[in-house]
């Protein structure tokens, strides 16, 4: 059983944890001018986090769930819902995702890499997030 319901319950938990954190500000991801795309499966979702934007008040990032008008990211991170779940909440590794095979990057994977040293400091905040909504 997966993590998430449906298609609809991914794009507003996922979705919501990055509006909220672009909101906070976001600064595991802002300033990085990385364009990253989760491009996830079981169920299908497609979550664009721009961080070439210029941080404002109230926006560190955008972010883009299953918007055509996203722009084009840089490195394209392709994996499970329940993989992206598991990474985000600090269950599993990003490298070892990445050489396991669990995880799939199609662009400039050194750009994706840059944000490596920040994943560990959002891990609380998506375990703190889940637990708010009762994950």
């Amino acid at each position: 059983m997966s993590v998430f319901r449906d298609r609809a319950d991914a794009a507003e938990f996922i979705g919501g944890f990055f509006r909220e954190e672009a909101v906070s500000g976001g600064k595991f991801f802002a300033g990085t001018g990385v364009i990253t795309a989760y491009v996830l499966s079981d169920p299908d979702l497609r979550i664009v986090l721009d961080a070439s934007v210029t941080p404002e008040p109230g926006r560190a990032f955008a972010v883009y769930v299953d918007d055509p008008t996203a722009p084009a990211a840089h490195v394209d991170l392709i994996m499970s819902a329940d993989t992206f779940d598991a990474l985000y909440g600090g269950e599993a590794q990003a490298v070892g995702l990445l050489m396991s095979g669990k995880v799939k990057s199609q662009g400039d994977l050194t750009a994706a890499m840059r944000l490596l040293p920040a994943l560990g400091t959002v891990i609380p905040h998506y375990k703190a997030y889940a637990e708010k909504h009762g994950r």
